[in-house]
């Protein structure tokens, strides 16, 4: 049986999620969405057939679980009034932008809300295969990162995740710079030869335990085909670059291998256009559980991130909770914060 979930806001983050549970209807389906002016969405092609409902309890009655996807701004006060209900609620907006947000939402993690957070990076695909390497000991020990792949809290989701560290003090210093780039594609966005300004934002985070990282992002990157990700991860027996690897064999002997992609669709195969996994060095370091649905690496971690709530649901084990997500957003905030004060920010 699929797992049925409720949609509160079909923005276009929101409409991902409809859109993923169609390529996947025998994992997921749509019970229905939340919005304050059915009017805006009439004819909206994406919420055909969809039942609209006036409030978010309304909705629940109909489904497992809510996906959260309204405006940065909204968020915090429907995460309180949907605590209230005990109803299971998956947040995709970050769940606070500011300290008087982080201290509020803080204070709502302490109470142990049913509320996992949508952190979808640390799932994508090449992602997910970095942090498989990190764990099989390939690399040794991790204690320095480079994250170009994310801005904020999802870049910090990544070198938390691949540093292995938790809640600890971590001083931060960040500059922001200003570039010109060609006018980028965004959302939809028609575009020509012209100029625009693109902020870069480069973070040196300095954790407690001695472990380091850079955190270095400009925005287009999510959109524009000049703009590309870059990820080094460091290990005491090698390291990552990217989708290269160089590890230690011993007796001074190394190898170096590339993650490589298994993917249907592609030349002459008249499969559906579906990455089936990620290998290195003979060994499967990334399988899709969803193949052969045509999937983006994007959508393939929102499908895991929903697969993971119902799993949450069931079973209660968290994959992103409430106060995980506080933590990336502290030091996000504390990026933000050294970026405006000049100067290193302590966090924690």
């Amino acid at each position: 049986m699929p797992v049925r979930f409720g949609l509160i806001g079909p923005g276009w983050r929101g409409k991902a999620y409809l859109r993923i549970a169609s390529q996947l209807p025998e994992w997921f389906q749509p019970a229905g969405v939340v919005v304050r002016d059915p009017e805006k969405y009439r004819g909206d092609e994406a919420l055909q057939g969809l039942p609209v409902f006036q409030s978010p309890l309304e909705l629940a009655r109909e489904c497992d679980f809510l996906v959260m996807a309204v405006s940065k701004t909204s968020a915090a006060a429907l995460l309180e009034q949907l605590f209230e209900t005990g109803v299971p609620v998956l947040a995709e907006t970050p769940p606070a932008f500011d300290d008087a947000g982080y201290r509020q939402m803080a204070a709502l993690a302490a109470q142990s809300p049913r509320i996992q957070v949508a952190e979808q990076y640390p799932l994508q695909p090449h992602h997910a295969a970095r942090t498989a390497l990190i764990r099989s000991g390939a690399v040794g020990e991790v204690r320095h990162v480079q994250v170009s792949a994310g801005h904020g809290y999802h870049g910090i989701a990544l070198i938390r995740q691949w540093l292995d560290v938790s809640d600890e003090s971590c001083t931060v210093t960040a500059q922001q710079f200003k570039h010109p780039v060609l006018e980028v594609p965004h959302r939809g966005r028609n575009v020509g030869d012209g100029l625009e300004t693109e902020l870069q934002d480069i973070a040196l985070l300095s954790f407690e335990s001695g472990k380091s990282a850079v955190l270095d992002f400009a925005a287009s990157q999510y959109f524009s085909p000049l703009r590309k990700n870059r990820v080094l991860i460091r290990g005491s027996h090698g390291e990552i670059r990217n989708d290269e690897v160089t590890r230690s064999l011993g007796q001074g002997a190394y190898e170096t291998f590339s993650i490589s992609r298994i993917q249907d669709g592609m030349e002459g195969s008249l499969a559906p256009l579906s990455l089936r996994e990620l290998r290195g060095a003979s060994g499967r370091l990334y399988q899709n559980r969803f193949y052969p649905a045509p999937l983006s690496d994007e959508e393939l971690a929102i499908a895991e991130v929903l697969f993971r709530m119902s799993e949450y649901v069931r079973t209660g084990k968290s994959s992103y909770s409430l106060s995980e997500a506080l933590v990336d957003v502290r030091l996000s905030l504390a990026i933000e914060a050294s970026i405006a004060a000049g100067m290193p920010v302590v966090s924690g």
